[in-house]
């Protein structure tokens, strides 16, 4: 997986962009889930690539591996 050094600022809601760049090199459109996961040095988003709760789940429990 590739890095990103791009700075995005949050506004008074709390809600940041995703850059174009990104969203285009990840496929992102609008309308897409995320998961998000927190760490103690930041914030993670996983895409969510099925809308099937029982795969989702899966997912999250293989996360926590």
């Amino acid at each position: 997986m590739g890095k990103y050094a791009k700075i995005v600022q949050s506004d008074s809601r709390g809600q940041i962009v995703i850059p174009k760049s990104v969203r285009k090199k990840l496929g992102i459109k609008e309308g897409a889930a995320f998961w998000v996961y927190t760490s103690e040095d930041g914030i993670y988003l996983k895409k969510v690539e099925s809308p099937d709760e029982k795969k989702v789940r899966k997912e999250i429990k293989e996360y926590g591996k």
